[in-house]
């Protein structure tokens, strides 16, 4: 008799689920890592993640360098129940020779990020470019490069003191930060440019995991999110590099071509590099999954930054961008965090009926139950699931 009289209530549950759903004409609210559900976060600053040889503002060689510590700053979701979260790594704009982590569109992407649940990490890196040298300028990609796998390894080593899951690493990098983000993707240490061993009394700069810290760990990022980037070569790119990769450029960006040519436009004591059209073209060969939104007549930075400063932004292009993001990311984190209540990979209607019985029966667990995080578990947190089903369908 109570079975029979448990099983009515979840079949009216069920039914006043099709009728909210019906009425709501299927409208999504409150999705975890693509709505901003937070409003509250929490900034963690100066997080020491790497000591490494910098260079000097003005310098002609790079014998006279001196170590530095290397900081980041974390924004992670003020929320009832702390899980094992995805991260975001921000890498800023700059050409190699200036920014940092505080600018306008970096700090703005990673509240965002942090209140949609993600841990949000803002990187320093090491900056120093002889623009008028394409040795200097392969040089100082490499050291980006060698930074973010510094940052890559910390936070893997650190992944419980910073509720990150070590598999769901991400980067999204604007201009140079995007450069380093994607050669990071792809780079081998078989495959360094010559300029990296030095001359000229310059130091051999090492491995690309040889710097910063010693942590053994993969530094190979889960995804990369390329705002108006490019790599040096389309070679590096190889079938084994199953990295996903969402793109952004602009046609008229004179400052980082999004096809083929040199940055700046003309300046031709810089290398060639190959920009988003290319590499997607590239991804395309290999059957690598990656998305490429190419914006007409817009140049760099066009989601309305001047070397990560806000001038005319953020402007529609900078949320569209973000919706594409986060909904292409999505569809990359592991479903269990995302509603797979029972752990058979998928979010059905069988995960729904977790939640029903756990309202009907307070003595079930609670864990990863309250999935809209408010600190309660019940009807919201149906509509939760019922949402990611139909996201999926």
């Amino acid at each position: 008799m109570i079975f029979k009289y448990k099983f009515l209530i979840t079949i009216n549950i069920l039914k006043y689920l099709t009728v909210f759903i019906f009425f709501t004409s299927f409208s999504f609210t409150n999705i975890r890592y693509i709505d901003e559900i937070f409003e509250n976060i929490i900034k963690t600053e100066n997080i020491v993640y790497a000591n490494s040889p910098d260079l000097p503002f003005i310098f002609l060689l790079e014998s006279n360098t001196y170590d530095i510590n290397l900081d980041m700053d974390i924004y992670e979701p003020d929320e009832y129940e702390i899980i094992s979260r995805p991260a975001i790594i921000f890498l800023h704009s700059g050409s190699f020779f200036t920014g940092n982590n505080e600018l306008d569109d970096m700090v703005d992407l990673a509240e965002s990020a942090a209140r949609r649940g993600y841990v949000a990490i803002t990187l320093n890196y090491r900056l120093g470019l002889n623009i008028l040298s394409s040795y200097s300028g392969e040089r100082a990609v490499y050291r980006g490069v060698q930074d973010l796998s510094a940052a890559i390894r910390f936070l893997r080593h650190n992944q419980s003191d910073f509720n990150i899951n070590p598999e769901q690493v991400f980067v999204w990098g604007s201009s140079a930060g995007a450069i380093i983000g994607l050669h990071m993707a792809f780079s081998e240490d078989d495959e360094r440019p010559q300029s990296t061993y030095g001359q000229w009394g310059d130091p051999d700069l090492g491995c690309i995991d040889c710097e910063g810290n010693n942590l053994q760990y993969s530094s190979r990022p889960n995804a990369v999110i390329s705002c108006w980037g490019a790599i040096g070569d389309l070679e590096w790119i190889e079938q084994d590099h199953q990295v996903p990769l969402i793109f952004f450029h602009g046609t008229s960006d004179f400052i980082v071509p999004h096809d083929i040519g040199f940055p700046f436009t003309a300046n031709i004591t810089l290398p060639i590099i190959y920009g988003s059209s290319a590499i997607s073209e590239r991804l395309t060969e290999l059957n690598i999954i990656h998305h490429y939104y190419l914006a007409e007549n817009q140049g760099h930075e066009y989601y309305g930054t001047a070397g990560g400063t806000w001038i005319d932004g953020p402007n529609e292009y900078f949320y569209d961008i973000q919706d594409n993001v986060y909904e292409f990311l999505y569809n990359l984190i592991d479903i269990y965090i995302l509603g797979d209540l029972n752990s058979d990979e998928l979010v059905n209607i069988s995960d729904v009926i977790i939640i029903i019985n756990f309202i009907l029966n307070t003595d079930m667990s609670t864990e990863h139950l309250d999935l809209n995080s408010d600190g309660l578990i019940n009807i919201l947190d149906i509509i939760y699931i019922v949402n990611i089903i139909l996201v999926n369908s």
